[in-house]
């Protein structure tokens, strides 16, 4: 019965990424990065509204064409991930939001979402002892630890320091599915005690709760080095085709 929201933190610069337009506005398959990443969201009746944080500055996103659709809304989000998404949440609760109400974080750079990823999730959320849901994959490769103090050739990134052991890992996607109440009382305890956290479960656990693990889709990435555009060019061009 409780209504369905997403918030969009939209305000990176992809420094990692290394260009001048931030990764979101990238042009991919015919349209901006976050344009693809609005689709996912609008086309399902299940959300309420959709809630974009971007930078101060920002100048385009009222040109994409989802920023007049009656669903999206537009506010200033802030220097880092968690104070964008903390606003968010703020704008829900300031318009009287349901605090049991289940919020759907996603990355703006992550275009490759699907229908049966979002259906996965909601069928999680059914669950009444549900605490918040993460979608993920289990860690396939090798995993490396690199050492930090190495004395490693011009030629390589670094150094192995160890193996890790990748029984029980996961890698963390989004989106990632809270009530509205319990994630804006874990973001804002982590802010208040100047805990630095890289997404919304990391935040969860820190209050004392084990957020569920739903498995995603490996093609589930998120736009983060160059040569990741033609990956997701790719997939994006073949599903474009097939509707």
């Amino acid at each position: 019965s409780n209504k369905l929201w997403a918030v969009i933190p939209a305000g990176g610069r992809g420094q990692r990424f290394g260009s001048q337009m931030p990764k979101q506005y990238m042009n991919i398959a015919g349209q901006p990065v976050l344009n693809h990443v609005l689709d996912v969201f609008l086309k399902m009746p299940e959300f309420a509204r959709v809630v974009v944080a971007v930078a101060a500055d920002d100048r385009r996103f009222m040109e994409l064409y989802h920023a007049s659709d009656d669903r999206v809304v537009a506010i200033v989000g802030g220097p880092e991930r968690a104070d964008s998404v903390l606003a968010g949440l703020e704008w829900l609760a300031a318009h009287a939001v349901d605090p049991m109400d289940w919020v759907f974080v996603h990355d703006a750079a992550r275009p490759l979402l699907t229908d049966m990823e979002l259906f996965a999730l909601f069928e999680a959320i059914e669950h009444a002892d549900c605490p918040g849901v993460v979608l993920g994959v289990p860690a396939a490769d090798t995993l490396k630890r690199a050492n930090v103090i190495s004395s490693c050739p011009e030629v390589a990134d670094s150094c192995i320091g160890e193996t890790v052991d990748r029984s029980g890992l996961w890698h963390a996607m989004t989106p990632q599915v809270f009530r509205l109440g319990a994630l804006l009382s874990a973001l804002t305890a982590a802010r208040d005690s100047a805990v630095s956290v890289t997404d919304e479960a990391q935040a969860i656990e820190l209050s004392g709760s084990a957020p569920w693990l739903v498995r995603g889709r490996r093609s589930n990435i998120k736009l983060t080095y160059a040569e990741d555009i033609e990956l997701i060019e790719s997939v994006l061009s073949r599903r474009l085709e097939d509707v």
